[in-house]
Order: structure tokens, then C-alpha cells, then sequence
């Protein structure tokens, strides 16, 4: 014991990092990583699992390599009380289902699809060229075969599935095997892949059924870096260019395997703001059923007992109870107050109401703004104010709609559109194309007095011998 007391200290541990040595054997990098990092980097670059089944036998596991980048970027992400504690990462597709069945989630993305497609496309031609009856007949034949293949419903769709889970696809029926072995195969949209009369319709499939099987992590400068090669979907290994794909909200290359090679869903980055607006509902509804607050002064010590003579007085709860059921028994109007002349009054704190209805606007506003909706489109809630008007607000959200459209409607549309003609006539006219019609639309006096415009400046053309504008006549 004598020694024990004298023995020499004990020198400091010196603290050595881990090494990450990658084994070619090893299982995910997201997994390998998942001890070094804290649960919320973890939570957020861990791949998405798919549910049983959907991956078939011999599915490829991937990423393999950059195990050394995932761990440094995990221990950027902090520990989930930041970033990750606000859903920043992918929260599954069980919940932004269950999401999607509250009105607050749903009604701007079904707002967006139906704008989105509601005035539709108009097909059309080069403006240097006079259409003859054989190119009108096409275009009428293309857009009665679009209308039986309903394109502008499965596009509807898909904008649903984009922007409810981040990740929207499109599968078109050519009439081949539902297998690995029949759909496999690349598809090639031309008059060597596609026969006459083979396309028999156009399918969306929910994201939760879908996960990819292979791609490119190797090599950024590759042009398949971090695309799928190949989906599986539901066991069936499915080629990536039968599935036409739609992510409106990409994220960068460390997170697509957790966001299954989608993005962050509308309906998740709404999620902050749709629960501030139902707590501060929830709180206004709470405070103007309880706004006031009745107070009873009465005599305290007539409520006191000495006990049993020894301790302190005790309050007889019994008493006081039973006076303020009473009175709440008769809280209403129609209810009348007995309190003792002497020794008992009677007040009522109420707390101000001015102001709930702004704080309350105040959060749906936040809503719609994350869309960029405006209000009396989400809300039906019109502008209030001596002429105020919503138009300037409806334009803007026209223009965005028109930008959405162009970015990732048109991209699968023109896919389709191409695959309808070779499936009508076995070729690709390239006369046609196809434009989103505007959703601003003229009403008669504007267009009346667009037409009044025009005929002045023909007659002036005309006067000056010069020939009118085409399309003016």
C-alpha cells in the first residue's frame, strides 16, 4: 500500500485518429462510416433502404469508393441538432405519404400539377411554312392519339409524385415482357427501336417501388457520373431510359443515394412551416375559447381550519373546490353569480384578442410563400384594401409555373411526344413541335381592343402601300 501511494504518474495517453483503410469487400461507405459519425450526419448520408422485394436477386452494391469523402462530410454536418433536426435529410417515403393526406401538404402540389398542365400545349410548326392538309391532318391525329395515351393526366401525375416525394417517373408499355430479361433492354427512342402501333400506354410508378441498381461513382468527368444505369422496380430490372424521371429539387452527389436518387420533396420543406401554422392556429382556437379568466376574492381565512390543533392551518380544499365548480356551473350568460356581500368579490381578466388574426395570416403566408403561390390561389383569401388586387401576384405565379414547365415538364414531354409519332407513323415529323400555351389568358375587351389595334395599323400599312403583317389579315 506504502508503494502504491509513491508509485510515479502515469503519463498522458497521446490520442490517435482512426485511419479509414477500404477494403474492396466491405460493405456501403455509408455504412462502413456509420460509427465514426453522429447520428444526425449519419441519419442524413445513409442510402435509402427500399422495402422488401423491390430490389431483385443480384442487385449490385455500390459505393464502394470515396469512403474517405462521405466521412469528412458527415463530420461537417453536425450532430442533428441543426441542420438534421430540421428535416434537411431524407425523411422517407412512409411519411411524406402520410403527409401528403393533410390538406396543408397537399393542396400546393396538386395547385402546381393542375397549373402546370391546365391551358396544356398546342402543337406547332416552323412560322416560315404554310401547313398543307397532309401536316393538319398529322396534327390533328397526334393530338386525338396524345389525348387516348392520356399524356397530359400521366404528366399530371408525375408533377404530383415530383413534388409529394421528390421523385416522379414515367414508364411507357411497349409490349415487352415485365422481366429483367424484356426490360433490360436500352430503349431507343427512333424508327429502329420503336415499331408502329407499339406503344400501348403510359404508366406512373411511385418512387417507393423503384431503386437503382448501378452507376458511375468514380469518375465526375464521366457523363454517367451518379446516374442510374438501371433501376429495379418492384424485382424487375428496368433500364434507366425506360423510365422517364422528373426531380424537381436536386441535391448534391453525397446525398442522392439517400434521397434515392431524387430530391427533397416540396411537402418536406413545407414541413417547418406547416407545423408553425398549426401550432399557431391551434393556439389561437385555445385562446379565444379561454380569453378571460374569472378571479373569485374571497376570504381566505374563513376557508382555514386549525387542523388538529397542533400544526399549522390547513386550507379545506373541500370548501374552495366546491365554491368554484359552482361557479363555473354557471359561467354562461343565462347564469347567475351568488358571492358574499362582505367578504367576496368578483372579477374578470380578459386577455386582448387584437392581433391573433395577423399572427395567424402571418404564418399561411409563410406557407405560400415557400411554393410561391399566392394566396388566393392556395387559400382563396382575397387581397384586402380600397383596389387592391391580386393580378401582379398571378402573373408572377404564371411566370413561375412557366419556368417549372420548361424545366421539368417539357424534358419528359418531348420524349413522349417524339415516341407518339414514331408509334402513328413510324418516323419523327420534324415539322412538329410542341409549345405550352400561356396561362395568362386576354379577356374580349382586351382582345377587342388588341384586334382594333391591329386593323388601324394594317389600314396605315395599306395607305402606305406596304403589305400587312402576317397573321394581322
Amino acid at each position: 500500500m506504502k508503494h502504491w501511494f509513491h508509485r510515479a504518474p502515469t503519463p498522458p495517453r497521446v490520442r490517435r485518429e482512426p485511419r479509414v483503410v477500404p477494403r474492396p469487400d466491405a460493405m456501403p461507405r455509408f455504412g462502413r462510416m456509420a460509427s465514426a459519425l453522429p447520428s444526425g450526419a449519419r441519419d442524413g448520408l445513409r442510402p435509402y433502404v427500399p422495402p422488401p422485394g423491390v430490389r431483385g436477386a443480384g442487385a449490385l452494391a455500390m459505393d464502394r469508393a470515396l469512403s474517405g469523402v462521405h466521412d469528412w462530410a458527415g463530420m461537417g454536418l453536425g450532430d442533428g441538432d441543426g441542420a438534421f433536426g430540421d428535416a434537411l435529410g431524407f425523411v422517407g417515403y412512409p411519411l411524406l405519404a402520410q403527409m401528403m393526406q393533410r390538406a396543408e401538404f397537399r393542396k400546393p402540389v396538386e395547385v402546381i400539377a393542375r397549373e402546370a398542365t391546365r391551358e396544356w400545349v398546342r402543337i406547332t410548326t416552323p412560322e416560315t411554312d404554310t401547313p398543307d392538309d397532309a401536316l393538319v391532318a398529322r396534327m390533328a391525329q397526334l393530338r386525338a392519339e396524345m389525348r387516348r395515351l392520356r399524356v397530359r393526366e400521366v404528366l399530371r401525375r408525375q408533377v404530383i409524385h415530383a413534388l409529394g416525394f421528390g421523385l416522379g417517373h414515367v414508364w411507357p408499355d411497349m409490349g415487352q415482357a415485365l422481366s429483367s430479361v424484356g426490360q433490360g433492354t436500352p430503349l431507343v427512342i427512333g424508327p429502329n427501336g420503336i415499331a408502329r402501333g407499339a406503344i400501348r400506354r403510359f404508366l406512373n410508378v411511385e418512387p417507393l417501388w423503384t431503386t437503382p441498381d448501378s452507376y458511375n461513382a468514380d469518375m465526375p468527368l464521366r457523363p454517367d457520373y451518379f446516374c442510374p444505369r438501371a433501376w429495379w422496380v418492384q424485382g424487375t430490372l428496368v433500364d434507366a431510359s425506360r423510365l422517364f424521371s422528373m426531380v424537381p429539387f436536386e441535391v448534391s452527389d453525397i446525398f442522392k443515394p439517400a434521397f434515392n436518387f431524387g430530391g427533397p420533396s416540396l411537402t418536406q420543406m413545407l414541413r417547418t412551416y406547416v407545423h408553425n401554422f398549426l401550432r399557431t392556429r391551434q393556439s389561437v382556437s385555445d385562446l379565444v375559447s379561454n380569453f378571460a379568466t374569472k378571479v373569485l376574492k374571497t376570504d381566505m381565512a374563513g376557508a382555514m381550519g386549525d387542523g388538529d390543533g397542533t400544526g399549522p392551518a390547513q386550507v379545506d380544499t373541500d370548501s374552495l373546490t366546491g365554491r368554484v365548480e359552482a361557479m363555473n356551473a354557471y359561467q354562461s350568460n343565462h347564469g347567475t353569480f351568488v358571492i358574499d356581500r362582505t367578504h367576496e368579490d368578483f372579477d374578470i381578466v380578459a386577455t386582448p384578442l387584437s392581433g391573433l388574426s395577423e399572427l395567424q395570416a402571418q404564418s399561411q403566408e409563410f406557407m405560400a410563400s415557400i411554393p410561391g403561390i399566392p394566396l388566393v390561389k392556395l387559400f382563396g383569401i382575397q387581397p384586402a384594401g380600397l383596389n387592391a388586387s391580386s393580378d401582379g401576384e398571378i402573373r408572377v405565379f404564371y411566370d413561375e409555373i412557366t419556368a417549372f414547365q420548361e424545366a421539368h415538364v417539357a424534358p419528359v414531354l418531348d420524349r413522349m411526344f417524339r415516341m407518339v409519332q414514331l408509334h402513328l407513323w413510324g418516323e419523327v415529323d420534324p415539322r412538329l413541335d410542341f409549345a405550352f400555351v400561356p396561362l395568362w389568358q386576354m379577356d374580349d375587351a382586351q382582345r377587342a381592343d388588341i384586334d382594333h389595334a391591329r386593323a388601324r395599323i394594317d389600314a396605315l400599312r395599306a395607305a402606305a402601300g406596304v403589305a400587312p403583317t402576317k397573321g394581322h389579315s
